[in-house]
């Protein structure tokens, strides 16, 4: 295995769809030309609509991605820096103790929130799931080369079951997690089982797709729930900034995105 020798911060992204999507178009628009080799038919005709519109759905698709990927890139629009930025802005927290990170990917915000907070100790949990371009090693990486290694550390696990007793941690943060944790379909239960590592008192700063009528199709009856076990929380619509390009604001990246934050 080649040695990481640059800051890795892979993309929300994974390169694995646009590939994905591109080679489909690709191989559309091969079929398609390789039908006129076939005699004419009716079932041949309705082959090659049905290629077309393949290669046609599939080929915006992947341009849309793509370009997607670019602007979210740090290399490129720096979208996922600034809307990680934003998560940290809403936790109201002094920087003393330890903060866990949740669904750390690439360890990009628990990086962020060494690096902000000077005093602090910085844990990211993350299931590092294949369909992702994130890994543990992948962090510790990022972590070193950014001068925080000391301060920070890396474990798998699970957000629906935290490996952590109650009460545990000053702070928490969470970035576009709780609607990806399949093993835990109920996300009240799932930001519960957040809170239940958290000191009381402590502060959190939870970013998902809270507008999202799928994921979360009683948000108000959510926020009204936590109230009940929390001391202070609040809904905050991200949507509207100035740090999202209007191109990202769709469901299937930023368009949906809201914050709930507050203290135990």
């Amino acid at each position: 295995m080649k040695k990481q020798t640059n800051i890795d911060y892979a993309n929300w992204i994974p390169v694995k769809l646009p590939v994905t999507l591109g080679t489909i178009t690709a191989v559309s628009v091969l079929l398609f030309a390789l039908s006129f080799l076939l005699p004419g038919s009716v079932p041949v005709l309705i082959l090659r609509v049905l290629l077309v519109a393949t290669a046609v759905f599939m080929g915006a698709f992947f341009v849309y991605m793509a370009h997607a990927r670019k602007l979210l890139s740090y290399e490129g629009g720096g979208v996922q820096g600034k809307i990680l930025d934003n998560v940290l802005r809403y936790l109201d927290w002094d920087g003393n103790g330890t903060l866990l990170d949740i669904g750390c990917g690439s360890g990009a915000l628990t990086i962020k929130a060494a690096k902000k907070y000077p005093g602090a100790q910085c844990v990211g949990m993350d299931y590092w799931g294949a369909m992702w371009d994130y890994a543990q090693s992948q962090c510790e990486t990022n972590a070193r080369l950014e001068g925080v290694a000391g301060r920070t550390a890396f474990q798998k696990g699970d957000a629906a079951k935290l490996d952590f007793p109650d009460g545990y941690f000053d702070a928490a943060v969470s970035n576009f997690v709780f609607h990806e944790v399949a093993s835990q379909p109920d996300k009240l239960k799932l930001i519960q089982e957040a809170l239940r590592v958290l000191k009381p008192g402590a502060p959190f700063s939870f970013e998902d797709v809270f507008n999202s009528p799928r994921s979360y199709p009683d948000l108000d009856g959510l926020v009204e729930a936590l109230s009940k076990e929390v001391s202070e929380i609040r809904f905050i619509d991200t949507r509207q900034n100035d740090f999202v390009p209007k191109f990202l604001r769709t469901p299937l990246v930023a368009g949906e995105m809201g914050l709930i934050c507050g203290r135990k």
